[in-house]
C-alpha cells in the first residue's frame, strides 16, 4: 500500500477544505432510501488495556554472543520504548545474571514466563519471584526425537507437581510446552489438563496472513489442535511471528514492510480468537547476517545493530494508542454499522475507561507475494461508519505511521473511511462536539 494513504480521505481542495469534510457533507446532505442502509446494532466492547496486556515478546537475555549482551545499551531501553509488559525466556538456575536482569525489568512493568526444568523450577522462580508470571515446560519437545510424547507427559507432570507443591510458587500458572508442529503434535500428546493451567501453541503463519496457523492449516485449526491438550483451559501462544529472509522456502519470510502490517494484525487476530497472550518471536535479530543466509537471525523487531524495524514502530504506536491501565471496569457496548463492501474486513471493538471506543479495522488480505517476493499494494477499501446519532468526536489513527490522528470530525453520525491492510483505529468519543 502506498505510504501516503490515509484512513479518512484527506486530499485538499481549493480553499483548504479537506475531502474528509466534503465527504461528510455529501453523506449527511443526501439521505439514501431507507432499507438500503445497515441499521446500527450494539456490539459489546472489550477493555483496550486487556489487548495491550495480551502482547509479549521473546528474549534471550543469557545469550552473551548475541545482541542480548548489550542489555543496558540496547535491550532494556528498547523494551521500555516498545511499552510491552511481558517477555519470555529460558534459563538455568546458575544464571543469576539473567535472573537479575529479569527482576530489573519489573521496574519497567515487565513480567516473565520462564522455560524451566522440573528440577530447577522452584529454585529459579523463587529467585525471580518479582518477575515470574508463569512457567513453561521444555521448548518444542516434538523436535527432540522419538518417544517425545511420553517424555513430555512425564516432564509436564513433574513440573506441575514441583510448582504447585511449594507454598512460595503454588500460585504461579503452569503452561504446557509449545509444539513445533501445530498440525498434529498436540493430538499425539493428548490431554494433560491435570498438569497445566494454560494450553500453548507455536503457530507461525509461515509468511502468510495471520489467519494461517502454520503447517498448511488455518489458525482456527491450530487452536482446535491445542485444545486437545488443554481442553477448555485458556491458551497462550508462546511463539509466533515472521522473519525477513525472503529466500527461505520451508518457512517463508516477508519484507520488513509486510511484517509491519502483519504483526499488529496477528496480535489483534489472536486476541479476537480468545488467545490469552501471544509472545512474538523475537525482540531482536541476534547475530550479524548481512547476506541473509540464516532465517533464525532475522525474526527480530530490532535489527542486529539495535535500530527499529518498521514492525517495532507499528507495535510501539499501537501499544501507545491503546494502553489504558487502571482498575477493572465494565466496558460498554457501541451501536454502529459499516456500510460498503466488507469482504475480508476484520474488526475488533475496544473500550477505554473514559467511555471512548476504539473500533479497529483492517483488510485481512496478503500484503506480501511469496512467489515474487514483493510487497503487494493493497487498495484501501471505502466504507462508511454509521452511528445511531451524532457523537462528540471521531478520530482516525494509523499506528503503522504515527500516533497522531490522520483525520478528525465532530458532531457526525456517518463517517467515511478508507480501510488499508494494516490496522486502522477509529476512535469514537461520545458526548457533545468538542467535549
Amino acid at each position: 500500500m502506498a505510504r501516503g494513504t490515509r484512513g479518512l480521505p484527506s486530499e485538499r481542495f481549493p480553499g483548504g477544505v479537506s475531502r474528509a469534510l466534503l465527504g461528510l457533507v455529501v453523506i449527511i446532505g443526501v439521505t439514501p432510501a431507507r432499507g438500503q442502509e445497515p441499521e446500527p446494532e450494539a456490539e459489546q466492547a472489550r477493555p483496550a488495556d486487556a489487548f495491550v496486556d495480551s502482547i509479549g515478546v521473546n528474549v534471550h537475555l543469557g545469550n552473551t554472543d548475541t545482541i542480548y549482551r548489550r542489555y543496558d545499551e540496547i535491550i532494556r531501553p528498547r523494551l521500555a520504548e516498545l511499552g510491552v509488559r511481558h517477555v519470555r525466556d529460558g534459563l538455568r538456575a546458575e544464571r543469576r545474571d539473567v535472573i537479575a536482569r529479569l527482576n530489573d525489568l519489573t521496574t519497567l512493568g515487565i513480567r516473565s514466563i520462564l522455560i524451566v526444568s522440573p528440577e530447577e523450577a522452584v529454585e529459579i522462580t523463587r529467585a525471580a519471584s518479582a518477575s515470574t508470571w508463569a512457567v513453561e515446560g521444555r521448548n518444542e519437545p516434538d523436535n527432540k526425537g522419538g518417544g517425545w510424547e511420553e517424555r513430555t507427559r512425564q516432564e509436564q507432570a513433574a513440573l506441575y507437581r514441583a510448582i504447585k507443591g511449594d507454598p512460595a510458587t503454588d500460585q504461579l500458572p503452569v503452561v504446557i510446552s509449545g509444539m513445533a508442529n501445530t498440525r498434529d503434535s498436540p493430538g499425539k500428546l493428548g490431554s494433560l489438563v491435570e498438569s497445566l493451567d494454560y494450553g500453548n501453541m507455536h503457530s507461525y503463519p509461515g509468511g502468510l496472513p495471520p489467519t494461517s496457523g502454520g503447517w498448511g492449516i488455518p489458525l482456527s485449526k491450530a487452536i482446535a489442535e491445542a485444545r486437545k491438550v488443554c481442553d477448555g483451559k485458556p491458551i497462550v501462544a508462546t511463539e509466533t511471528g515472521y522473519h525477513n529472509r525472503l529466500a527461505e522456502r520451508g518457512h517463508p519470510g516477508v519484507s520488513e514492510t509486510a511484517e509491519a502490517k502483519y504483526l499488529p494484525r496477528l496480535l489483534l487476530t489472536y486476541f479476537d480468537h480468545g488467545i490469552a497472550r501471544a509472545y512474538l518471536y523475537e525482540f531482536a535479530d541476534e547475530k550479524p547476517d548481512p547476506e541473509y543466509g540464516d532465517k533464525e537471525q532475522h525474526f527480530g523487531l530490532l535489527r542486529v545493530d539495535g535500530t527499529p524495524k518498521p514492525a517495532f514502530v507499528a507495535l510501539k504506536n499501537l501499544i501507545a494508542l491503546l494502553a489504558d491501565p487502571g482498575p477493572a471496569f465494565e466496558p460498554g457496548a457501541l451501536a454502529h454499522a459499516l456500510e460498503g463492501d466488507q469482504q475480508d474486513i476484520r474488526r475488533v471493538l475496544l473500550a477505554r475507561r473514559d467511555g471512548t471506543f476504539d473500533l479497529i479495522l483492517w483488510q485481512e488480505v496478503p500484503s506480501f507475494d511469496l512467489s515474487t517476493r514483493e510487497d503487494i499494494e493493497v487498495v484501501p477499501r471505502a466504507l462508511t461508519l454509521r452511528l445511531p446519532a451524532p457523537v462528540g468526536r471521531v478520530e482516525v489513527y494509523r499506528p503503522i505511521t504515527s500516533t497522531e490522528p490522520d483525520g478528525r470530525v465532530e458532531g457526525r453520525s456517518e463517517v467515511p473511511l478508507r480501510v488499508p491492510d494494516d490496522p486502522l483505529i477509529v476512535r469514537i468519543k461520545p458526548g457533545p462536539p468538542g467535549g
